[in-house]
């Protein structure tokens, strides 16, 4: 199934932590335009995200009161960040990916190229989200799978059968009861009568 693309930012709240000058005031003229209500400040706590629905942060200054990556999680991951840039040192480009920036905008800051670093911000966010939740799932599933293994193996021996005949009863049992048959496999496994 084909996901589908945001391009409709009304109603979004969008915080601009960037210093007072005329980058700032060109972003928050153009993100207004694509109906999003701005917040604009010079710096930001990153308490502050639980409040917006994306961020727009200065690369060249502001990067540094938003915590890094852990492991393989961004610090900004619960809102989409696009860094704005004036200085592409490898350095400060090296910030914004720690940081899991999803788009930029180059400075100085004009019309042009802000909807689209928001379409791309937005919406690789979303799909990323949306990646994260069906890693979790994967993983669960997985998980379930192992305690199946280990209870067909111990139905095996307790009662003789093969692999096929060990899996239809734990199956057979999960359907009667309906319920998953990793579920059954558990109960089985910790009450120790397989």
């Amino acid at each position: 199934m084909k996901r589908s693309i945001i391009q409709n930012f009304r109603g979004l709240h969008g915080l601009v932590v960037h210093p007072d000058d005329a980058n700032r005031h060109a972003l928050v003229s153009t993100l207004g335009k694509l109906g999003l209500t701005v917040t604009a400040k010079c710096a930001a706590d990153p308490s502050e995200l639980r409040n917006c629905d994306l961020m727009f942060i200065d690369a060249d200054e502001g990067m540094e009161a938003m915590p890094e990556a852990q492991g393989h999680m961004t610090a900004l991951e619960s809102v989409p960040c696009i860094a704005l840039i004036g200085n592409e040192a490898p350095s400060r480009l090296a910030r914004v990916v720690r940081r899991g920036c999803a788009s930029h905008i180059l400075k100085p800051i004009r019309n042009s190229g802000v909807y689209a670093a928001v379409l791309l911000a937005v919406n690789g966010h979303e799909l990323r989200q949306e990646n994260a939740r069906e890693i979790e799932v994967l993983r669960k599933r997985l998980s379930g799978r192992r305690v199946v293994t280990q209870a067909v193996v111990a139905i095996m021996k307790l009662h003789g059968l093969d692999q096929d005949a060990a899996y239809e009863l734990l199956r057979a049992d999960a359907m009667n009861r309906r319920l998953p048959i990793d579920q059954i496999a558990r109960e089985r496994m910790f009450a120790g009568s397989p």
